[in-house]
Parts: C-alpha cells; sequence; structure tokens
C-alpha cells in the first residue's frame, strides 16, 4: 500500500493546512500549487478541522465535525455496517471504500490503473498500427493523386518521354550529351566549319568561348590572348 496521501485542502483550509504542514518533522511538500503529500501516519494525526473539505487521493473528506454542522449523522450511527476494511462502512446497501487508509481502495485504485494500462496497450496493438499506417498510405496516395491532377496530369517520378528531332524547331538549343560523350568544339578556322549568323566564335586554339558581338570577341581576344597576332 502507497504510504503517502495526497490532499488538496480546501480553499478557506489551505493556508491553516499550510501552516500545520511546515510545523511537520520532517516538513511536508507540495506537489502542486494546492496540494501536499502527507504520510499515512501523519495524516492520521492532522487536525480535523483543516481536512473539512478537502480532497484525499481524489475524493472528498467526509468529516465526522461537518458530518455534526450539517445534521448528518455520523458514519455507523445510523446502524450502517462496518466493513472488514475497520475503515468504511456500508451505504446504500453497497460496500464502499472511500477511506484513503482502507486497503481496499489502495487495491481498487490498482486495478483502476491496471485497466488503464491494459486499455493503453489495445490502443497501441498491431492491428491498431496496422490500421493507421494504410490510412497514412491512403493518404499520402490520395495526395499524389491530386498534385499530378494538379499538374496536368503529370506524374512526377516518371521520366519524360522521348521527343523526336523532328518535333525541335530550326533554333532549338539541343539537351548536353552525356558525361565523357561530349564533341569537340568546331574548329571556326576550318573551310568546313559552320558558325551560325550573329555568333562570334574567339577562333584562336584551345579556346571555344563565342560572342554575340564582333567588339565583344575583339576584347576577350585582347584580355585572354594578347600574344595572338590580331589581338591588338
Amino acid at each position: 500500500m502507497n504510504d503517502m496521501i495526497e490532499i488538496q485542502p480546501a480553499p478557506e483550509k489551505r493556508r491553516a493546512f499550510a501552516q500545520w504542514a511546515v510545523e511537520q518533522v520532517p516538513k511536508l511538500r507540495t506537489v502542486s500549487t494546492h496540494a501536499f503529500t502527507v504520510p499515512a501516519n501523519a495524516f492520521a494525526e492532522a487536525p480535523e478541522d483543516i481536512l473539512i473539505g478537502a480532497l484525499v487521493d481524489g475524493r472528498r473528506y467526509v468529516s465526522p465535525v461537518e458530518d455534526a454542522a450539517a445534521g448528518r449523522p455520523a458514519p455507523g450511527a445510523d446502524g450502517a455496517r462496518l466493513l472488514d476494511c475497520g475503515l468504511c462502512y456500508e451505504e446504500d446497501g453497497q460496500e464502499v471504500h472511500p477511506h484513503p487508509l482502507c486497503p481496499e481502495t489502495t487495491a481498487l485504485d490498482g486495478q483502476q490503473a491496471d485497466a488503464d494500462a491494459a486499455a493503453m496497450v489495445a490502443a497501441t496493438s498491431d492491428e491498431t498500427i496496422a490500421a493507421a499506417m494504410g490510412a497514412v498510405l491512403l493518404a499520402t496516395d490520395v495526395a499524389a493523386s491530386n498534385a499530378a491532377k494538379a499538374d496536368g496530369g503529370l506524374v512526377l517520378d516518371q521520366d519524360l518521354p522521348d521527343v523526336p528531332e523532328a518535333d525541335y524547331g530550326p533554333d532549338a538549343v539541343q539537351p548536353p550529351t552525356p558525361e565523357g560523350s561530349e564533341l569537340p568544339a568546331p574548329d571556326p578556322t576550318e573551310p568546313h566549319a559552320e558558325v551560325p549568323d550573329g555568333v562570334f566564335p574567339c577562333g584562336l586554339p584551345d579556346c571555344d568561348r563565342e560572342f554575340t558581338t564582333e567588339r565583344g570577341r575583339d576584347l576577350h581576344r585582347r584580355a585572354k590572348h594578347p600574344e595572338a597576332p590580331d589581338a591588338g
């Protein structure tokens, strides 16, 4: 059985409870801004007045003083049967164990904790995980399909179809050749070399630079090939 009890005093009793808590040896500690942890033996010796209206392990503490002030008979005074635990009384013909020191109360709390743990395990079973993964995959497929439709039906993870050479226009730029199979640059000094209109190659050995104007070509030669005969 857990020998520590969590007590949340009533708001109007909080200051008095805190004063009593710091007088204990050792001092009682808080677990939140409004709750204290109290050893079971200290709880049994706590003044009745500071426990009135408190929550003890999540259950409202019913004090004999409070019963008397409200005109209610104390537990057992109305002939209610004392249960085997020796701390709780029968209520409405049922065995109810509200007393925080009652071993049955602790056992019931443990059973509830086991039930909560079993529910958590069931929620993360293989079947549940598989169902969740299936839902994720379905959502991914739907998103990919919608994206493909938005792109005009193009599926992005597929290669583009080959375009016949006849479909290229006269000014089309051919794609680069694969690495390792580059074609040598044409030598504009050779008679058979064909230079398109509006293109002015450097024309010097080991230089394949091309320019759109003669002035640009001449400036390049003077800057990069000053040793060339016509660079000046």
